[in-house]
This record gives structure tokens, sequence and C-alpha cells, in this order.
């Protein structure tokens, strides 16, 4: 009797992963907080600017 041991192929990264997307949103997420957060900066570095002249 012989005996054969089958593989099991190693499962995929599939591109529509919910990790991905999860991360996907978080990337997002920070982007647009450093944006904002640089934009208020330059708001107030030009009020700063103004009051002292």
């Amino acid at each position: 009797m012989t005996y054969t041991e089958q593989t099991i192929p190693a499962p995929e990264l599939e591109s529509n992963d919910p990790m991905v997307g999860f991360f996907a949103i978080g990337l997002a997420i920070n982007i647009i907080l450093i944006t904002a957060y640089f934009i208020w900066a330059y708001r107030q570095w030009g009020k700063s600017n103004k009051k002292d002249e």
C-alpha cells in the first residue's frame, strides 16, 4: 500500500480582502487629517503675522 500526502495550497491574498479596505480607509483619513492640520497651521501663522504688524 502506498501513501501519498496531499498538499494544500496556501491561500493567496485577494485584492478585495477586508483588511486592504480597512487600511485604505485609515490611510485616507490620515491624509485628510494631516492636510487639515497644515491648512489650520498656515492660517494661524498668517493671523499671527498680521497681529505683529
